[in-house]
């Protein structure tokens, strides 16, 4: 039976927390019986801040920072304790219609979790075995965007230099042509007014379009009838790129990279979280301590 039939198998195991916590306070966790199951997001668990990020109800958890994750979700809230003065950034690994998939979070999950089947759980540690991790420090959110025909943008949310120093050049560089042509105009007329206006219209343009990038790309992506499909963490966008192609092979990249950096990979790299000044340099690569 293949992995598209296991919807059919039988029904699965979702868990409501209200029910299990035995009227714990809202926002606090308690553990339960797993038996090596996987946990689930459950029907009607999602929350909005996970939702906005694109996660969906029967999302299966397999790894935090890059290790398996068997607890329960009070020990997953655990994880999310970090002390002053570290990062709050951790790297969650799902499993979605037969594929894996990272995204980074600054924020404790705030779903609720059922559990996997025990078959879903099978296939998605068999694909974990297999799955490979770059440097923790270079992962990014890239923002993935769909139309009804599957054509898909991926969006990097690392600010970009460009926008700041050239911000038409940056425009061009995005096929933002609307905002470009905007830019444009007002250089040409504050230049032929005044050379000191245009200077200060200049850096207030390039502020500007620096610190709005991000809502500037959603906002012509959205006009161009591409809705938010998934947010995918990785070290590039050819990473990216191959995910959302296994995850439904109808999707197509628009403006496809040939040439983008590749990850440096390490197979089974432990992520401690901790702060970068005290990561210890020992990992552990197949189980094996170095």
């Amino acid at each position: 039976m293949s992995e598209e039939d296991y919807t059919t198998i039988e029904d699965p195991v979702d868990l409501d927390l209200s029910e299990a916590s035995d009227g714990l306070p809202a926002g606090q966790y308690e553990d339960f019986e797993q038996n090596g199951l996987l946990l689930k997001i459950a029907t009607d668990g999602i929350s909005i801040q996970d939702y906005v990020k694109r996660l969906k109800e029967s999302d299966i958890l397999v790894a935090v920072d890059g290790e398996l994750f068997l607890e329960g979700p009070a020990e997953l809230q655990n994880r999310f304790r970090i002390e002053e003065g570290d990062e709050a950034k951790w790297l969650l690994t799902f499993y979605r219609d037969g594929q894996l998939f990272d995204i980074l979070l600054r924020a404790p999950i705030q779903s609720q979790f059922g559990l996997a089947t025990e078959q879903e759980t099978q296939w998605a540690m068999e694909k974990f075995k297999t799955h490979l991790y770059g440097e923790f420090s270079e992962y990014q959110n890239f923002e993935v965007y769909r139309n009804g025909s599957h054509i898909c943008d991926i969006l990097s949310l690392e600010k970009d230099p460009v926008a700041f120093i050239l911000p038409s050049l940056w425009c061009l560089k995005y096929r933002l042509y609307p905002p470009l042509a905007a830019l444009l105009a007002a250089y040409l007329t504050t230049f032929f007014i005044n050379i000191v206006l245009f200077v200060i219209t200049y850096l207030i343009l390039s502020r500007f379009v620096y610190i709005s990038q991000d809502n500037i790309m959603r906002s012509f992506t959205l006009y161009a009838g591409k809705n938010h499909y998934m947010t995918i963490a990785a070290t590039n966008e050819n990473d990216v790129s191959a995910i959302v192609k296994k995850i439904d092979p109808k999707n197509k990249i628009r403006f496809e990279r040939n040439a983008i950096k590749r990850s440096t990979v390490v197979h089974k790299l432990s992520l401690i979280h901790i702060s970068e000044p005290t990561r210890p340099e020992r990992i552990s690569v197949g189980g094996v301590s170095l």
